[in-house]
Formats: C-alpha cells, sequence, structure tokens
C-alpha cells in the first residue's frame, strides 16, 4: 500500500506545558500501515542561562527546571516504546535535551535521512513547535504531516489536494503519490477568482497524469469564500470528510524569517484534518 514509506520520524517536544500530543500515535499507525521503522524524538528544550554572572539561586532554578523537563521526556519516551513494541512497530527512540538551535537543527537533520516527519500542530507563533514545522518544511528537503489533536490514527480514504499548478503544490502530489494511489477517493481542488476560473480549468492537466498512476481522482474548482482560500479548503475539507489535505507550503519572505504564506500560516493556525506538506 505505502510501499515506498521505509522511515518515519516522529518528532516530540517537552517544554513543560500540558498539551495534547497526536503525533506518536498518528505516526505509530503510519508506520504500522507502511511497514517502515519509525525514529521518535522525545526531546525536551534545555534552558541555557546567557549571564554568566547570574545568581546561584537562578542557575539552581534553571537546573531543576532542565532536569524536570528531561524527566518528563523521559516518560514520553517510556511511552513510546510500549505504544511502538505494542502496534508492531520497529522503532528507535530518542531523548536529546537541547537548547533551541541545537534541537531544530537535529530534527532537520534527522528528517533529512527519513521519507517522512510527523508533528503535532500548534496554533501558538511562538512556540519550539511551531519552529520546528517551519524548519522541517523549508530546511529538511522531505515532506511533513502536520496532525491536528484528536487524530490517533493513520486514514487516507479520502484526500483533498489543495492544487495550484505551482512548483511547490506539484512536488507534494509527488510525495504523496503512494498515499493518494492507496486512497479510495482523491479530490484536485483549485480555488480562484471567477475570472481565472473562467479561463481555465486548473487541474485538468494534472488529473490524467494522477490516473495513469492508478489514482481514483476528480476535479473540483471553486471560487474563493469570504474567508479566502484557507478558508474554502477547510470549508471543502469538511464537506467531503477528508481524512488529510495534501499540499504546497509557501513562504513569503525574501530574507529567510520564516514567516509562513496567508494560506499555510492559517492552516496551521486552525485545520481540523492532518495537512501533508512538501516545500
Amino acid at each position: 500500500m505505502l510501499q515506498n514509506m521505509k522511515s518515519v520520524l516522529i518528532g516530540m517536544t517537552e517544554e513543560g506545558i500540558d498539551e495534547p500530543s497526536s503525533a506518536l500515535a498518528y505516526g505509530l499507525s503510519l508506520a504500522q500501515k507502511a511497514g517502515a521503522h519509525a525514529t521518535i524524538q522525545a526531546a525536551s528544550l534545555k534552558v541555557v542561562m546567557g549571564n554568566t554572572f547570574v545568581s546561584n539561586v537562578a542557575s539552581g532554578l534553571v537546573a531543576a527546571h532542565n532536569r524536570r523537563l528531561r524527566h518528563l521526556a523521559d516518560a514520553v519516551a517510556e511511552k513510546a516504546r510500549g505504544d511502538a513494541a505494542a502496534a508492531g512497530v520497529a522503532a528507535s527512540v530518542e531523548t536529546p535535551q537541547l537548547s533551541y538551535p541545537q534541537l531544530v537543527e537535529t530534527f532537520i537533520a534527522q528528517a533529512r535521512v527519513h521519507d517522512i516527519s510527523v508533528l503535532d500542530a500548534e496554533t501558538a507563533t511562538v512556540n519550539a513547535d511551531r519552529g520546528l514545522i517551519e524548519g522541517l518544511l523549508f530546511e529538511s528537503g522531505r515532506p511533513l504531516l502536520v496532525v491536528p489533536p484528536g487524530f490517533d490514527s493513520f486514514r487516507h480514504h479520502r484526500v483533498l489536494v489543495a492544487w495550484d499548478a505551482s512548483a511547490r503544490a506539484v512536488r507534494a502530489v509527488n510525495d504523496a503519490m503512494d498515499i493518494l494511489k492507496a486512497a479510495a477517493s482523491v479530490e484536485l481542488l483549485a480555488i480562484g477568482t471567477e475570472k481565472e476560473l473562467a479561463h481555465e480549468v486548473p487541474g485538468a492537466e494534472l488529473a490524467p497524469h494522477l490516473v495513469r498512476h492508478g489514482v481514483n481522482v476528480s476535479v473540483k474548482n471553486l471560487v474563493a469564500g469570504p474567508e479566502g482560500i484557507a478558508g474554502t479548503l477547510r470549508e471543502q475539507a469538511s464537506l467531503i470528510d477528508a481524512d488529510l489535505i495534501v499540499m504546497g507550503a509557501f513562504n513569503h519572505s525574501r530574507v529567510r524569517e520564516w514567516v509562513l504564506g496567508g494560506v499555510t500560516q492559517s492552516l496551521l493556525e486552525d485545520c481540523k484534518v492532518p495537512l501533508f506538506m512538501s516545500y
């Protein structure tokens, strides 16, 4: 079914914030269905004192905080080992404690030697997980699955492809080809203005290519609604009860300041469906 997927990286970061995580269960489910090996990074974020003249009290508090995060990450890792064994998934589990730049760098390096990465969705704009999402999208050269809360099983019965004929959308479709071929139905959705859609049929040129790959695909064009392209995508995903949205990520920043494009940013902040993204 997913014969070309042999290695899955599942990333979790312990920041001492009590947030639900779906990445582990979802990633293990994906690895199980693909017969893939899972690498689980249960990392904890290390607080580093920048001032050498801090008091002993402050230094002790930081050390205690780092120890607490490490213990929390160790507990997550132990659960991950048990869950992987129960699912019959061959897995390796790592529990590094790293400063924020080191953490992002380590995840990117790991992602480059895996077929796909799985992270939790993160609505906060300033958060370790958000930095990881952006880093993996723009630096790893590999696709990324971002999982919102409540998804503990990988499903791909109905897949929605956001299509704008860009190089990034092409890459996303190619990266997701095994998933698209295994889906019961794939809807290729192009969203534009009435003027744009009056002169062309976006997606029509891609559909024959997908059919030749054995994808059960249909093409749909929609005029963007009041909430824009992201809102229209969310609405259509809900309408067809999509299990997954496949899309190319877009970065508007010219100076590499990790500023996500509007549609990508909006979907990461509010999407009830897992996102398969490539850049």
